[in-house]
């Protein structure tokens, strides 16, 4: 790895499996971070403001999450497109392509912001928010909205840091907003009082500490393409293929979030135990989730580094380095999880149908986890590859259409909740069967040298 003095990294030179996996910490500990913030709004309302209070926030935190999940998926895209500019060391397009991200997120921002304000009572009724609680969501939501801008910037730039190999800066910046919210928290709401207002507030307040620092950072990028007020931005053509990378990667992020709500409903008709079970699993299923998500990403700025770069060997190399990681370290997690599985899930609920439904999920699903990485792997080095339309489609076909298929076709046959973890099983099955063949054909239409050239500059 070759590192600059502002912390950009460049990744065409060595160790392969030790760059990677340095590149996707930060990453993960990112992804959790991120966690924080409406995890830290749920606890001091939950304690301090009640039940209908709790509901509040959960529910306006669904209508915030639609937005910011599309814009994490979009900062793929933006990775994918910056990463290939600076492996080719192709700055002055690189200085227009991070201007214009940011500009387009901000202005996206307030768009969805303004949209937000008028729209919130209803964003909510379509959610069917309890009418105990509508008054304090659409507070809470009206006052959140303002920090749309400043979280999609964030979201943007962190996506430039990846591309630049630079992990560490937007993590360590999250870490400051997230102690910054969760002392603000608890002044405003646990000492002044202010309910549910002041925890809106102060996660406002921490959001736009965020985002205006991220941008004083990027402002502190290598002269040849740091972010400036006066910038160039990127021609129509050019924007096209941003939008082009970018769009098909957050509606990804979104088909995922759909697809969690439509097996909702099949849950919800096996009772309260089992919507339960399902709750406390997926605070098990993180240790998965977020480390195959967060290689996922690293992997797209890492091989789109080295596509810019012309370093198709060391494409080919990481792909089968992170196979390997794939399969063989959600294995092993998986393994010491199961046997820890009743514990760690007691430690949520002493109810014992939820605790069994939990750990059904779990010996259910975790076995068969190490797909769900391996999917990991090849979305993140098609988007490395600039190829984002796939990704997006198996997203559709196998999370949201296949897995509603496989249980309104199965349940009333079978009425069981093996039929809903096995639908997660075959999906990623599915999702597979359309990746491995597209990576294929995409990277060797890449080692074709003429092929090559016309990509990178595309």
């Amino acid at each position: 790895m070759n590192f600059s003095k502002t912390g950009e990294v460049l990744m065409d030179s060595g160790s392969i499996h030790r760059t990677l996996l340095a590149y996707a910490l930060p990453v993960l500990v990112m992804q959790l971070l991120q966690q924080l913030y409406n995890i830290a709004d749920c606890a001091v309302i939950g304690r301090l403001c009640g039940g209908f209070g709790l509901a509040a926030v959960g529910v306006a935190g669904l209508v915030l999450a639609v937005h910011i999940n599309f814009f994490i998926g979009f900062s793929v895209g933006v990775t994918s497109a910056v990463s290939r500019l600076f492996g080719a060391r192709d700055f002055g397009r690189l200085r227009a392509m991070i201007a214009t991200s940011v500009w387009l997120a901000a202005g996206a921002g307030l768009l969805l912001t303004l949209l937000g304000e008028r729209l919130g009572q209803r964003y909510l009724a379509w959610l069917a928010c309890p009418p105990e609680a509508m008054g304090d969501a659409l507070l809470y939501l009206k006052i959140c909205l303002l920090g749309l801008v400043p979280q999609l910037v964030y979201n943007v730039a962190n996506g430039v840091f990846r591309a630049l190999g630079n992990t560490k800066t937007p993590l360590l910046w999250l870490a400051a907003s997230a102690v910054l919210n969760i002392a603000l928290d608890l002044l405003l709401v646990g000492v002044l009082g202010f309910g549910f207002a002041g925890a809106a507030w102060a996660t406002l307040t921490a959001q736009w500490a965020l985002g205006i620092g991220m941008i004083w950072r990027l402002t502190r990028l290598d002269e040849r393409f740091r972010f400036s007020f006066d910038a160039p931005l990127l021609s129509a053509q050019e924007l096209f293929s941003l939008l082009r990378l970018g769009i098909p990667s957050g509606m990804q992020a979104a088909f995922m979030s759909l697809s969690s709500l439509l097996i909702q409903i099949s849950i919800d008709s096996f009772g309260p135990a089992a919507m339960a079970g399902m709750v406390i699993y997926a605070k098990i299923e993180g240790f998965l989730y977020y480390p195959a998500f967060a290689y996922g990403m690293a992997l797209t700025g890492f091989i789109g580094q080295n596509l810019g770069a012309g370093r198709l060997d060391r494409v080919e190399e990481a792909m089968r380095v992170s196979r390997r990681t794939a399969v063989y370290g959600t294995m092993i997690i998986c393994a010491a999880l199961m046997l820890a599985a009743k514990p760690i899930l007691g430690c949520f609920t002493e109810d014992a149908a939820t605790l069994s439904n939990g750990l059904a999920a779990v010996y259910w699903t975790f076995p068969f986890y190490f797909l769900y990485s391996l999917n990991q792997v090849y979305i993140g080095g098609l988007k490395g590859l600039g190829e984002t339309g796939i990704p997006m489609l198996s997203a559709l076909v196998a999370y949201a259409l296949f897995r509603v298929v496989w249980c309104e076709t199965l349940l009333p046959h079978w009425h069981d909740m093996a039929v809903i973890y096995n639908a997660y099983n075959v999906s990623f099955v599915v999702s597979l069967s359309m990746l491995v063949p597209v990576y294929r054909h995409v990277f060797r239409r890449l080692a074709n040298p003429e092929m090559r050239g016309a990509t990178i500059t595309a």
